[in-house]
């Protein structure tokens, strides 16, 4: 006798209707058919309320139905398997939480991901001159002969996002700025800058303008 025989004989020798046994277990009586009909199966929770309503043992269920036994453990293994996925990916996504949480304003790269910062604009004073290919001044010569000339990236330039947030020096590329706009209105996201634009200090909204200092201050490593 399989397991749908089993419930319904059960059923009948209690004097249930296929209704009045799925109110008892919460289910519905279409579900109750399905059981008695072998196109589904009650999971082995279900076949604990089961056996403890019909008042015999979970294993007289399973006797003589291997069909169903190795579904049932089949499905603990995909469930134990399932939990262990979700505990992992839990896991690994609450470390990720933690980790864009505390390492900011570090590296660009993982700044530019980060789920955590926003996109802001600041504004920074740039030094009146920039160097070129390393360190050198921009050669008149050089540039006559066709020589290359690459301008150093802007390093540890102060940037103010707003006047009651702390300053960040960040680091970018841009380029000599042109005569009257040593400015830049920087787009960033933590450490990494999207883009910069020369500004002139009119440009420069009041508060931070106030905040901002009219020349380059050099700031020297600890």
């Amino acid at each position: 006798m399989d397991i749908g025989q089993k419930i319904k004989s059960y059923r009948v020798a209690q004097q249930l209707t296929q209704k009045k046994l799925g109110e008892q277990l919460n289910v519905s009586d279409k579900t109750v058919s399905s059981w008695e009909n072998n196109r589904t199966y009650p999971d082995i929770s279900m076949m604990m309320e089961l056996a403890k309503l019909f008042d015999i043992s979970v294993s007289e269920f399973l006797e003589s139905d291997t069909e169903v036994v190795e579904k049932i453990d089949k499905d603990l293994k995909l469930k134990t398997i399932y939990q262990a996925i979700l505990i992992i990916v839990g896991t690994l996504l609450l470390a990720g939480a933690i980790f864009f949480k505390t390492y900011q304003y570090k590296n660009e790269a993982i700044d530019s991901i980060n789920p955590f910062l926003e996109m802001k604009v600041g504004y920074a004073t740039l030094p009146a001159e920039v160097t070129y290919n390393g360190g050198h001044a921009f050669s008149e010569e050089k540039d006559a002969q066709g020589i290359p000339q690459y301008p150093d990236p802007y390093k540890n330039i102060p940037v103010i996002d707003d006047v009651l947030e702390d300053v960040h020096t960040l680091t970018f590329e841009g380029g000599q700025a042109p005569e009257g706009q040593n400015y830049a209105m920087v787009q960033h996201k933590g450490s990494f800058v999207r883009r910069i634009y020369f500004v002139d200090r009119d440009a420069i909204p009041l508060p931070i303008r106030n905040a901002l200092p009219e020349e380059y201050e050099e700031i020297l490593p600890n």
